[in-house]
């Protein structure tokens, strides 16, 4: 297993993709607060107005925002890498070779887990490093308790995109070919999207205070507002954020790994 993992994350790195993933990922990094700043300065917007969204904390978590620029592309192109060991051969080789296809399942798992975690958290450690140059932290004063939520928040960010690695693995699996899961992957994430602008502009406009509509909103992985925005979370908070991780993930994984070792490779 781990000479699998070793494997598949050197394939992985080596492959010419990668390396445009992280320069798209260094260039939205860079750019984003810069022309944040120059719309806010050359629009003469009221920094009033701007409000929480001219902190560096808001561009870090948005930055991690799946149905952002950099969140949206790399799911794609990691998914484009992983189906090369199906298109090449390369998965039937590793089943010739005597390794199981759970293992080769799991590893297929792990190594997009640990590529799009790392790769979406130095994207948004560049763009909170380039934020800090124009815009404070937070509007608030920076104490322990922004420490914990901070961390908090970065756990949350980086589990959903261990969901997503899932999401990604089930779907290589499923689909006959990389544009099938290309296709499935960003309609699922569209869908979702558009679900949680209809659930927020409900909740705002109803004038109710619906713990449904919170609930539904809060356990949509796919906007995930209320990640970073806020000083501390509710135990509705994490429940909303973990239980639709955790499920989602496991269901991507067992399902995946059967339908995996059914799958007919030629």
């Amino acid at each position: 297993m781990r000479e699998l993992l070793k494997t598949d994350l050197r394939r992985i790195l080596k492959d010419k993709l990668f390396l445009i993933v992280c320069i798209l990922g260094a260039v939205f990094a860079i750019f984003t607060p810069i022309l944040s700043q120059f719309l806010i300065i050359g629009l003469d917007i009221d920094e009033e107005l701007v409000g929480s969204f001219s902190t560096a904390k808001s561009m870090f978590f948005s930055a991690f925002s799946l149905s952002g620029n950099f969140g949206l592309i790399l799911p794609i192109l990691l998914s484009i890498v992983i189906c090369k060991d199906f298109s090449y051969g390369t998965v039937r080789n590793k089943i010739i070779s005597g390794k199981s296809r759970s293992s080769i399942f799991l590893s297929m798992f792990l190594s997009s887990s640990i590529i799009i975690c790392a790769t979406m958290l130095i994207h948004a450690l560049i763009t909170l490093v380039i934020s800090l140059c124009f815009f404070p932290y937070q509007i608030e004063s920076f104490t322990i308790g922004s420490v914990g939520y901070l961390l908090l928040s970065l756990l949350f960010s980086i589990l959903i995109y261990v969901f997503v690695s899932a999401l990604i693995s089930f779907l290589c699996v499923f689909m006959k070919n990389v544009g099938l899961s290309i296709v499935i992957y960003v309609a699922i994430n569209f869908l979702f999207s558009i679900v949680g602008t209809v659930i927020s502009l409900a909740a705002t406009f109803s004038g109710s205070d619906s713990k449904v509509l919170e609930i539904l909103q809060k356990a949509n992985l796919f906007t995930a507002t209320h990640i970073g925005t806020g000083v501390s979370y509710s135990l509705l908070d994490v429940l909303c954020t973990l239980l639709p991780i955790f499920i989602g993930t496991a269901f991507c994984l067992f399902w995946g790994n059967c339908i995996f070792k059914k799958k007919d490779l030629k």
